[in-house]
């Protein structure tokens, strides 16, 4: 997740390790409004819960009950970004959410991650640094997920 601050300077907040992300293919991907899911957890062993669940090669504790929904105003393909990622612009609620979330997943320790989900596929757990502050933020995306996928998921959620 990368946090954008105004006067352009760009501050990495968490840095995505994904294996295997493909460059472009995306078109037009602009997409109005939809939401994300964000989520506080914990890793966990491989089998060690019915709720731990694999997310890009690591495992998390997931329960859909931790979710929050991030609203967003617009999703669009990253075009700075090597690889497939997007850019979300968010809701006052929905960078208020996020900025909760970032913050307690900052501060509970070496095992906290934050999951993203759209609708039902989980898109990443990260580990968060410090929080986010901004309204626009940037996601890698798996391999599997193509920035329109994603916008249009977003719409869906």
């Amino acid at each position: 997740m990368r946090n954008r601050r105004t006067g352009g300077a760009a501050v990495v907040l968490v840095a995505f390790a994904l294996s295997g992300c493909a460059q472009g293919g995306a078109g037009d991907s602009t997409a109005p409004g939809g939401a994300i899911e964000v989520a506080v957890t914990q890793t966990c062993a491989a089998g060690s819960s019915p709720d731990c669940a694999e997310i890009n090669g690591e495992h998390v504790l997931v329960t859909d009950g931790d979710f929050e929904k991030v609203d967003l105003k617009s999703v669009s393909a990253a075009g700075d970004q090597a690889g497939n990622a997007v850019e979300l612009e968010l809701t006052p609620n929905g960078a208020a959410v996020l900025a909760a979330s970032s913050t307690a997943a900052s501060k509970a320790g070496d095992e906290a991650r934050l999951a993203i989900r759209v609708g039902d596929k989980l898109m990443s757990a990260v580990k968060v640094m410090e929080p986010v502050t901004d309204d626009h933020v940037t996601i890698a995306l798996p391999s599997d997920v193509t920035a329109r996928e994603f916008a249009e998921s977003t719409r869906r959620s």
